[in-house]
């Protein structure tokens, strides 16, 4: 039997990790961990009734919502956004094709794990739902000499596939597409984790001495975006118009 068939065959909704490693001059990663460091002390909740507070007390993850980009003034920092800035628009280009021309507004806090303060148990899993893009950069990872060759050790950021599918049974040897219970990136330090805000991801436990990730939140400024206003000035705006409204 002779018989004629047509094809096609789409990815749909993918989801892209770029794991980019800079190699800083020598005393950046140090002076940025210590602006760093300062500012998450200085952002821990202290006030349970802080309307600023973001998750609690019961855990070192609990924070003040602040800006670190805007809060300190130095170099590093500067130099710091332009990274993201940059990497932002690597990303775009590579996974979409997208030149992006436009501002890139972005956020940031401070996250020191420490294990003299029993903090290096990793992070649980959660999204960025509000956030176009997240970049997350890595001052300083200090892992021991000896810790074991193993995701589950090294303090690896896991993301894992949005529409919560799992693991197919059967293989994947199509070079172009990861199928996996989960994706594994081990940060070092220079390391920067850029991904889209939706995507959900956590980061294990690592054995070592301390680790900074800061984490920045980036919102593209694009022609189409949403134009949102308050009720309280569509109301005064609307009061200043025409009176041959209803």
């Amino acid at each position: 039997m002779d018989l004629q068939t047509t094809t096609e065959i789409q990815l749909i909704y993918p989801a892209f990790v770029m794991h980019k490693h800079w190699e800083m001059p020598e005393g950046f990663n140090d002076r940025l961990h210590a602006l760093a460091a300062e500012d998450a002390e200085a952002n821990r909740i202290q006030d349970a009734g802080d309307g600023r507070n973001v998750g609690d007390q019961t855990n070192h993850l609990g924070h003040l919502r602040h800006n670190f980009l805007m809060d300190r003034r130095d170099p590093v920092i500067a130099v710091l956004a332009q990274m993201v800035a940059a990497a932002v628009r690597e990303y775009l280009q590579i996974a979409y094709g997208y030149d992006h021309k436009g501002e890139i507004a972005m956020m940031s806090d401070t996250f020191w794990q420490r294990r003299s303060k029993r903090e290096h148990i990793g992070i649980n899993a959660h999204t960025h739902i509000q956030t176009d893009i997240v970049c997350t950069y890595y001052p300083r990872v200090v892992l021991d000499t000896d810790c074991p060759q193993t995701s589950l050790h090294r303090g690896a950021v896991r993301f894992y596939d949005p529409a919560n599918v799992g693991k197919r049974l059967w293989p994947c040897n199509n070079p172009d597409t990861y199928m996996g219970g989960w994706y594994a990136v081990e940060p070092k330090t220079g390391s920067m984790l850029v991904f889209e805000g939706h995507v959900p991801h956590d980061s294990t436990y690592f054995e070592g001495e301390e680790r900074m990730c800061i984490p920045v939140l980036c919102a593209l400024e694009l022609p189409n975006s949403h134009c949102k206003a308050g009720l309280a000035e569509i109301l005064a705006h609307q009061a200043q118009g025409d009176t041959d409204g209803l």
